[in-house]
């Protein structure tokens, strides 16, 4: 079975009201795990906002996530770095440029050999990826 890492939008699809089945039934039959960088980048977007009240609304949404996934967090290691700054510089970026937050994703799902699972497809340069919307 493959192993899937979540970007931010497939997490933020779980707060909402009515989340979509076909990402909820693909995170029920999916290996998956959620990359450390996802979590700052949910926290960086919570901390940008003006609003206090979604501010806190976001943190508190992460924690509970967290609190319940907290296995399932796959950390940054030196290899991941070396691989990050290898791709940063690859003829795919240079030609695409690509977003801080996406090419440290990217650069786990290549160092893991993991596929991310994101709406935003076109966002990541050298790893697989798999829209779970379209599931």
């Amino acid at each position: 079975m493959s192993l899937y890492l979540l970007d931010s939008n497939v997490i933020s699809e779980l707060w909402k009201a009515k989340p979509s089945f076909a990402v909820l039934e693909w995170l029920e039959s999916s290996e998956w795990m959620i990359p450390v960088v996802v979590i700052a980048e949910i926290q960086e977007g919570a901390e940008s906002t003006s609003s206090l009240a979604r501010k806190e609304e976001i943190t508190r949404r992460l924690a509970d996530f967290l609190a319940q996934f907290s296995t399932l967090v796959m950390d940054w290691d030196a290899d991941t770095a070396l691989v990050w700054a290898k791709l940063r510089h690859s003829l795919e970026v240079k030609r695409q440029p690509q977003a801080l937050w996406d090419s440290l994703i990217d650069a786990m799902a290549v160092r893991h050999g993991a596929i991310v699972a994101t709406r935003n497809v076109a966002d990541f340069r050298n790893a697989a990826t798999f829209n779970p919307w379209n599931a």
